[in-house]
């Protein structure tokens, strides 16, 4: 049967394909990857939708002719999908296309949006936005972009004996830095465009926070010396977050306190008394840590608690029986992809051998503009982001996700961080 697919007013491509091949095709072998796709979005201010795929594909793989977005799924029996732009696989031999269509800051679907008064539902959650890669044969693959509210839960059986950390982690860096800079600083100060509580229902499991105290105002979210945000209404959204999702495992790590830049030991205790009020009833007791790789999984859940407060500040972490010691941050402080890959793979090396009183170690995968950029205008948070996320999911899908452990990104609906750890860590051997 044929099937037309048509999009925009004035152009419609007629793809023939037997209705009853619209199941996924595998390769002759069944190991190549070849034509399997992800949706991203786009770093810069539009939010435009990105199609990925894999273009390894070997001599008996069945290879893609069109890499197809639409706003259902192509492989459903209906007469219109929706289809928003069609490319042909051959023309981008790295897999990749940016489109003109907007994703924006669409409601969260599943009753996970912050202010809808019902329980939602556990499980990954389709936004309207599909990714499909076609033959002549049908359809090789197909997937939504989506948010995973509750992947640690619904994966709880392959997941609960597997080490704190020995797993693969997605995580945001300066993870409260998405809002509240003037506009002109924008673009070097902010490094996420989702609030803390999307970033959490989309399947972040660690948050980097910096924190800075203003005397008159309280304690705030910090870029390094810039303010960004009050911190309270973040802790509340974590609060929220961790309530309707208990046996997601998140960890939250204050890693720095750079204002004032003595950063006082009263100020350390005035700021956990109220981290212990609003999170300390979720919080995992550094007690419950182990040497080497941590607990499993399986141990945290037995204790009914699902927060792990990491703080920067080895005197306040001996005074509070609920905050681990700091985990080790790796960070590259470069513009060059080149040079960031270079060192996140000798980190990883060095990290076999490294010896923490913390579990938990940080790939930092995020270029940084440096001052002269500043100065020119040049390299900004969004470009870089834009240049390098896509090379992130593929270094840690096909290279480092087994060997790595907590992995933060910026603007990190760029890539595909958050399905590539559940991929990996559902296919560990223990």
């Amino acid at each position: 049967m044929i099937m037309t697919m048509c999009y925009g007013n004035w152009f419609c491509v007629i793809v023939s394909f037997a209705l009853f091949c619209i199941s996924s095709i595998s390769s002759k072998g069944g190991s190549s990857r070849c034509g399997k796709v992800h949706l991203t979005v786009s770093s810069y201010a539009e939010t435009f939708l990105e199609l990925n795929w894999i273009t390894d594909c070997q001599r008996d793989a069945t290879v893609p002719e069109y890499i197809i977005l639409s706003t259902k799924n192509i492989q459903d029996r209906d007469e219109d999908h929706g289809v928003l732009k069609m490319v042909k696989f051959k023309d981008y031999p790295d897999g990749f296309f940016r489109t003109k269509v907007k994703f924006g800051h669409p409601w969260l679907p599943g009753g996970w949006e912050v202010g809808e008064n019902v329980k939602p539902d556990p499980g990954p959650h389709c936004f309207p936005y599909w990714i499909s890669s076609v033959s002549r044969n049908g359809t090789i693959d197909s997937t939504c972009l989506a948010i995973q509210p509750t992947w640690m839960s619904d994966n709880s059986v392959s997941l609960g004996n597997l080490r704190l950390g020995s797993i693969l982690i997605p995580g945001t860096h300066n993870s409260g830095s998405y809002s509240g800079i003037v506009s002109f600083l924008e673009n070097y100060i902010l490094n996420q465009d989702r609030s803390i509580w999307t970033q959490l229902v989309s399947g972040i499991r660690y948050l980097d926070f910096r924190i800075g105290y203003y005397e008159k105002e309280g304690f705030y979210l910090n870029h390094d010396l810039v303010r960004v945000t009050k911190i309270l209404p973040l802790l509340q959204d974590i609060k929220k977050f961790l309530q309707q999702a208990p046996k997601e495992i998140v960890v939250l790590d204050f890693h720095r306190f750079p204002f004032p830049t003595n950063f006082s030991l009263s100020l350390h205790r005035k700021f956990v008394d109220l981290i212990y009020s609003e999170l300390g009833a979720f919080a995992v007791p550094s007690v419950d840590m182990e040497i080497g790789k941590g607990p499993t999984l399986n141990d945290i859940w037995k204790k009914n608690k699902n927060l792990i407060i990491c703080y920067a500040d080895k005197t306040t972490v001996r005074e509070n029986y609920f905050l681990w010691h700091p985990l080790s941050q790796y960070w590259g402080n470069t513009k060059s992809e080149s040079v960031l890959k270079s060192f996140l793979e000798k980190s990883i090396s060095e990290q076999d051998n490294a010896k923490s009183v913390n579990p938990f170690w940080a790939l930092m995968a995020e270029l940084t503009p440096q001052p002269i950029d500043l100065v020119f205008r040049t390299n900004n948070l969004r470009k870089l982001a834009a240049e390098i996320n896509p090379r992130v999911t593929k270094w840690f899908r096909d290279e480092w996700g087994a060997k790595s452990n907590i992995v933060a990104t910026d603007y990190f609906l760029g890539n595909d961080m958050i399905n590539v750890a559940i991929d990996i860590n559902t296919h560990r051997n223990v």
